[in-house]
């Protein structure tokens, strides 16, 4: 585990930078492709429609973070103002739940589109393949920090987290945070190939790739903070719906696509 770089005499927490690190990455990527498969878009454009989802996804992640916690956010509300120090530390300081920055990016690319500033095909080519590559990023200051930390196991695989963290010491855990890290990894990629020509086809993929994996990883998931609905974490019932989505979506693509051939040979 390194919660901590010192960097220029401050101690520095690695998830935040490591996700600062990924916003960039991000942002270059979203301007490589907007050269190379939107170069109509000016590269201010670019920019700006990257920060308004980049913003969007932070307050939507801390706010899904936040209805997570919401019983105990509620019984101490009160420190906001009695020890307002610490009720920063305990709510506001870090704690970002990925689906909720998804919600929230998707906000605001449906703002975009009923102003009519872009369309949709250049959103998805020019942007989805930057939200695997940033969350696979975050994931990997997740394992430093050691949150969203694994269940206990006895595979070489396990890491064991010193004491004082938010992950459990002195027990293997397993490392799902670089599991997810590298399957978001490979998603980039597979999102970056130039064979998708239909719009809205690269978005089935990400939501059917992406579903499969988070459904996955969360069965070896071990932190109580994910939320559990019934027999499953919330999350995992949210990738049921990405899932669901990217079906149906792949679905009626097919079927189109289908209608415009027989429409040719016609």
């Amino acid at each position: 585990m390194l919660p901590y770089i010192h960097l220029i005499n401050r101690d520095v927490p690695v998830y935040g930078l490591l996700m600062a690190v990924g916003g960039v990455l991000g942002w270059l990527l979203s301007l490589h492709r907007a050269q190379r498969h939107a170069p109509e878009l000016p590269r201010e454009s670019v920019t700006r429609f990257y920060l308004i989802f980049l913003a969007g996804a932070l307050v939507g992640a801390k706010v899904y973070a936040l209805i997570l916690v919401w019983p105990s956010l509620k019984r101490n509300f009160s420190l906001l103002w009695t020890n307002p120090q610490l009720f920063l530390q305990m709510y506001l300081y870090g704690g970002m739940v990925f689906y909720g920055g998804l919600i929230g990016g998707a906000l605001c690319v449906a703002g975009l589109l009923l102003s009519r500033s872009v369309r949709f095909s250049q959103l998805e080519t020019v942007y989805l393949p930057c939200v695997p590559l940033v969350h696979g990023i975050g994931r990997i200051g997740c394992f430093c920090a050691g949150c969203c930390y694994g269940v206990p196991t006895d595979s070489i695989l396990g890491v064991v987290y010193p004491a004082g963290g938010a992950a459990p010491s002195g027990i293997p855990l397993m490392p799902v945070q670089l599991f997810e890290s590298a399957g978001d990894f490979v998603l980039c990629a597979v999102l970056c190939l130039p064979f998708y020509r239909q719009p809205g086809r690269r978005l089935a993929v990400y939501l059917l790739g992406y579903g499969c994996l988070r459904f996955a990883t969360e069965c070896f998931r071990g932190d109580a903070a994910r939320g559990l609905a019934g027999p499953l974490s919330a999350a995992q019932w949210i990738s049921i719906v990405c899932i669901t989505a990217g079906g149906i979506t792949t679905l009626a693509l097919g079927f189109r696509a289908l209608q415009r051939r027989h429409g040719r040979a016609g």
